[in-house]
């Protein structure tokens, strides 16, 4: 009896800590910092000398406390841990999580069991109160297909909600009012416009929707209502065409509050000028990064695979730019030579200079060298285009065309033999114009080489046999230390390697995630 009575005060308990802390979310939702790394040191203070306290693993979402720069001018963020201790990640394998991505769900049955994972059978965390709300991150399902919620609970990220028993008060990525996800009253006035191409349009909020055809980027449709999926990626709902109506993913869409139906891909100002003088004038655009350090991502949002990351001052060639859901712009550029990836407005300004430039240059006049070692000529611009041999660093070979592959990776048509023409990949070749000064187009015999190098950024780092985690390991190596670069590789969970020439009659891998090339 006297155990029973126990088990209900504690209960009670539970529940006004719940009760207290929801009402607190709701005013004032703190911000929490991602972690994109795999693991990652939590240190005492800022920078890669403080000492160790432990690691958080990637998608951990952790409380924000601040933001400090080191002494090498490299952003850091403190994080909240458990039993109220507080740490520091390095911005290079961790991001702010804006509140726009953060949704929040209320709980509407009068007790609800918070657990520690998306399942009935799973231990129970604490007990929550009807109307209590919470942040979420993101949805699953069990293998019941009973719909789950990942929501911040008190020091323990990993705490899971029943979607039974929960309604979804604020989307990610929208303002927070009460909505109901799949009946947004409000939606007069409200078009779609596609800012990718093409994207799919399917039959319900989903990637199982079966697929009901294509549209293309500019296009704009009626606004019906959103919703989320299983995985938490939020959807929208237009009419697709006369009498139909269809689901795009908002990542590939957006908003728009105008009322307008019109096509508008035919009103962006893309202007192109020929001109037949001996020179002519042309303003080419650049961007400077503003930030100490700026991911530079593979996609046009904040949730983009990270490439590299670049420093402030560093100026590049721009290439174009894009909004994502939340309407922030994003700036394509150059940042290595035949590599493009996005970067934030926010942290970076656009320039404009104007240059003299000769006429375009005629195919014919262009050349392709080869700057690879031994690089691969191809039957089609594919990497499984039929081999056609191999040809060697320094070689130049007529330019015919280019073209792209289905992954977006550049080919160079070249002429192979007197007979017979082959594909080589543009970032193991360049393009030389015929006549240009010997610096643009060739090496003379006395240029030296200058080798890459891995410089080594956490301690310890272990250097294995081959490139996976599961691999021998054959040494360990510590920040600061460089060794000579001499390939990369992508593992089964497409995490990248380096092979480093670990001593002189070694060689060895090092995870990406602690390392950079110099």
């Amino acid at each position: 009896m006297n155990k029973n009575i126990k088990k209900i005060i504690s209960a009670v308990l539970v529940t006004a800590s719940f009760s207290c802390m929801a009402a607190f979310n709701v005013f004032a939702a703190p911000k929490y910092v991602n972690i994109t790394g795999e693991p990652v040191a939590v240190r005492e203070e800022p920078g890669t000398s403080a000492r160790y306290m432990q690691k958080v693993h990637y998608g951990d979402q952790l409380v924000y406390c601040g933001e400090k720069n080191d002494k090498k001018g490299v952003r850091w963020y403190q994080i909240k841990l458990s039993d109220d201790k507080k740490g520091w990640v390095t911005s290079a394998y961790a991001e702010t999580v804006d509140s726009k991505e953060i949704g929040k769900v209320e709980v509407t049955t009068k007790l609800l069991n918070v657990r520690e994972k998306a399942s009935l059978t799973s231990e129970v965390l604490g007990i929550a109160k009807k109307g209590a709300q919470f942040d979420y991150f993101s949805v699953k399902k069990d293998s019941s297909d009973q719909l789950w919620y990942r929501v911040h609970y008190g020091d323990d990220m990993q705490a899971w909600l029943l979607g039974t028993y929960c309604e979804v008060v604020k989307e990610q990525g929208k303002s927070d009012t009460k909505t109901d996800t799949k009946t947004d009253t409000k939606t007069k006035g409200k078009t779609v416009e596609i800012t990718a191409s093409p994207v799919n349009v399917r039959s319900k909020a989903s990637l199982n929707g079966s697929k009901l055809g294509t549209v293309s980027k500019g296009k704009r449709y009626e606004f019906l209502a959103s919703d989320t999926d299983e995985k938490g990626r939020l959807w929208y709902k237009i009419s697709y065409t006369s009498g139909k109506s269809g689901w795009v993913l908002a990542s590939l869409s957006k908003i728009v509050n105008d009322g307008g139906t019109t096509d508008t891909s035919t009103t962006s100002k893309t202007t192109t000028t020929t001109t037949t003088t001996a020179t002519a004038k042309v303003t080419a655009k650049q961007v400077q990064i503003t930030a100490n350090a700026l991911h530079v991502r593979d996609k046009a949002d904040i949730k983009g695979k990270i490439l590299t990351t670049v420093k402030n001052g560093k100026k590049f060639a721009y290439i174009s730019s894009k909004k994502d859901s939340d309407g922030k712009t994003w700036y394509q550029i150059e940042y290595k030579s035949g590599k493009k990836g996005w970067i934030h407005s926010d942290y970076a300004k656009l320039t404009e200079t104007t240059v003299s430039t000769t006429p375009a240059t005629k195919a014919a006049d262009k050349k392709v060298r080869i700057t690879g070692s031994k690089v691969v000529v191809r039957a089609s611009a594919s990497k499984s285009g039929k081999y056609l041999g191999k040809v060697t660093k320094g070689k130049t070979f007529q330019y015919l065309a280019a073209k792209k592959d289905a992954k977006g990776n550049k080919w160079y048509q070249i002429q192979y033999t007197s007979k017979q023409k082959g594909w080589v990949m543009a970032s193991l070749s360049e393009l030389v114009t015929t006549g240009t000064k010997a610096t643009t187009t060739a090496t003379t015999a006395t240029t030296k080489a200058v080798s890459k190098q891995v410089e080594i950024i956490e301690s310890p780092v272990n250097v294995r046999e081959s490139a996976s985690t599961s691999s021998k390991k054959i040494g360990s190596t510590s920040e600061g230390k460089k060794y000579v670069y001499l390939a990369t590789k992508k593992d089964e969970k497409d995490r990248t390697w380096y092979q480093i020439q670990y001593k002189t009659d070694k060689k060895g891998w090092v995870l990406g995630t602690f390392c950079k090339v110099v």
